[in-house]
């Protein structure tokens, strides 16, 4: 009879909650958490393309609880304690769904809150502020029409927004004591919200080296194209196709170098 394997316990935790850049960005993110926090890591957290801080979400036919109100929160409760890290991105998302400063600033006082308690050592990236500045009104209507073409959007709006939700949560990150880590101009080009993926393995290992400003060896630039597929097909614990419910179970994968990823 076979022996299952047995993995060793994680020693530490890592919570990573956004959208887009945080789904496009798991096969840097990965080995860059592992590396930083040294593996085997609990990776768990919310995050999925167009996911919304504060409500349901939907991209095509699929649909997503917004992160405050994600079943993570529950289960972060029943899991042992363990070091804990986090890392908010895509804090801006909401903005281009209609959403007031005073909404996403309420949604994000209440997740704080809970890593407060939990007592994690928080990183929160600001927004694309530089690469939206300078973006063109060609530029902007062409990104309007790709992602959100229901929403009735005007440049100068959307820029003034951004501007304020900035300026607060980088204030709201310093009262919490929290680290903020601003995104930088290069990393973008004609998509002024999703980091390139040439510059994903620099700008996560940036972000991520804000939980305890060390120099790590890089892992390699690209990453594993066969693994690539691998992190981009998985599918949280809950999620809604056509308004019928699936259920995943958690963890849903475990990297070469035993860490587990658990989404919700």
């Amino acid at each position: 009879m076979l022996t299952p394997r047995r993995h060793p316990e994680p020693a530490r935790r890592a919570i990573l909650l956004g959208a887009s850049n945080i789904t496009l960005g798991l096969p840097w993110v990965v080995p860059a958490v592992e590396e930083r926090l040294g593996s085997p890591v609990e990776i768990i957290g919310s995050w999925g393309h167009g996911r919304s801080y504060g409500v349901p979400s939907s991209l095509l036919y699929r649909t997503l609880r917004g992160i405050v109100h994600s079943k993570l929160w529950r289960v972060l409760e029943d899991l042992p304690p363990r070091p804990t890290y986090a890392c908010l991105t895509d804090v801006g998302n909401d903005i281009a769904f209609g959403h007031t400063p005073d909404e996403i600033l309420g949604w994000l006082t209440t997740v704080f809150e809970r890593l407060d308690r939990l007592g994690a050592h928080t990183l929160v990236t600001g927004l694309p502020l530089e690469r939206l500045r300078d973006q063109s009104a060609v530029n902007f209507c062409v990104f309007r029409m790709l992602y959100f073409p229901q929403y009735p959007l005007r440049q100068a709006d959307i820029l003034a927004k951004v501007e304020e939700v900035h300026a607060r949560v980088e204030e709201l990150t310093a009262r919490f004591g929290f680290t903020f880590v601003p995104k930088e101009r290069h990393w973008y080009g004609y998509d002024p919200i999703h980091i390139q993926f040439s510059h994903m393995k620099e700008a996560w290992e940036k972000i991520l080296r804000g939980w305890d400003d060390e120099e790590r060896v890089a892992h390699k630039r690209w990453a594993n194209p066969r693994r690539a597929v691998e992190l981009w097909s998985l599918r949280p614990e809950r999620y809604d196709i056509f308004g019928e419910k699936f259920l995943t179970t958690q963890p849903c994968y475990r990297t070469r170098r035993s860490s587990t990823i658990a989404m919700y």
